[in-house]
């Protein structure tokens, strides 16, 4: 069985590997296609650095084996969406319904040891809670954005916003254009930031109301005219760098909600009056990726061709070809390259 794996910066190769057994609460999936999402690239360019990792979180497959006693009425045959993330379901977080911050999940690897999600496999051992059925009308490459919209669905509901409102989104990169996808279909107007000319079009025929590049115009003006001068009542950050994100801060309205969609790289600091956050009732709150909840909801709306994200696919390409894959993964051309077996 072959995994690409990262061994160091800007090299990555097949390696091969013993067929995985299962558990008896485990599903072996045959995998179909899997995205390049920031996270694999990070470690590809450079900007994470334990070696080696087998990435691949963005999954989707076919199943081939079930363990005895997986309970969700899986089948082999089935055509599945893989949530790599791993929780225990007994501590602290789990118990409060935030799985997607378990105490024990996740990875921490040994020095030298291979680790990471491991979708990037021409197999992929999952936990049964992690395995959901997709409709078979779907194409496997649609079935890997079944991880990101997830995310997204749970940022749009954190924001606690109501048909009507509206929202600042920062950047129309994948995220960003996701964002506007689920705004949209919550009836929400939608100004967005962003200063690449293809990608401030493609925001606006995915039905963005305002495109606002930052280094030419004014958001908050911006944001004053089409609100009567109360400020927006969500902002999503999903790119730019910390003045972008205090610029958001400044445009909500009395309120209003700042989602962390995104990590700040590289990291840096923002300049925040607190009065501002006391006087006009200002919420902070992140996003650290799905809970099982907004995974189900992501694989049912896919389904269910309630949204349509086939446009996010930049390019297919053969696992064979992983170099090339991560290559033009990390283009600023591309939306999402998925990785096809």
């Amino acid at each position: 069985m072959k995994k690409a794996v990262i061994t160091a910066k800007e090299t990555v190769e097949l390696q091969e590997f013993p067929m995985p057994e299962i558990r008896e609460d485990q599903v072996l999936v045959k995998v179909k296609a899997c995205g390049l999402c920031t996270f694999e690239q990070r470690y590809f360019t450079g900007g994470k650095e334990q070696y080696p990792f087998n990435g691949g979180h963005e999954v989707c497959g076919v199943v081939e084996q079930v363990g005895s006693r997986v309970a969700s009425g899986i089948q082999p045959g089935d055509k599945v969406v893989v949530a790599a993330i791993t929780r225990c379901g007994e501590c602290y977080y789990c118990q409060r319904g935030m799985d997607n911050m378990c105490a024990n999940g996740g990875d921490n690897p040994e020095p030298d040891t291979l680790w990471g999600p491991g979708g990037l496999s021409e197999y992929m051992v999952a936990e049964g809670y992690q395995v959901y059925k997709v409709s078979d009308e779907i194409d496997f490459s649609v079935g890997t954005l079944a991880e990101p919209l997830a995310c997204v669905l749970r940022s749009v509901q954190k924001a606690h916003v109501t048909y009507g409102d509206t929202v600042v989104i920062t950047g129309a990169g994948i995220m960003g254009l996701l964002h506007v996808k689920v705004a949209k279909l919550s009836g929400l107007k939608v100004i967005i930031t962003e200063v690449d000319e293809a990608r401030k079009a493609t925001a606006l025929r995915l039905g963005a109301d305002r495109v606002v590049d930052p280094t030419k115009e004014d958001l908050l003006a911006v944001v004053r005219e089409m609100t009567d001068g109360r400020g927006v009542e969500a902002v999503f950050y999903t790119a730019g760098g910390a003045k972008a994100a205090e610029q958001g801060i400044n445009a909500l309205a009395k309120g209003g909600t700042i989602v962390f969609y995104g990590a700040i790289y590289p990291k840096g600091t923002m300049s925040i009056d607190p009065n501002k956050i006391h006087y006009d009732e200002i919420n902070f709150t992140g996003l650290v990726s799905t809970t099982k909840e907004s995974f189900r909801e992501s694989a049912r709306m896919l389904s269910e061709g309630l949204i349509d994200v086939r446009e996010f696919i930049s390019e297919e390409v053969p696992l064979e070809k992983i170099d090339y894959a991560f290559r033009r993964a990390v283009s600023p051309d591309t939306y999402r390259v998925i990785v096809r077996l």
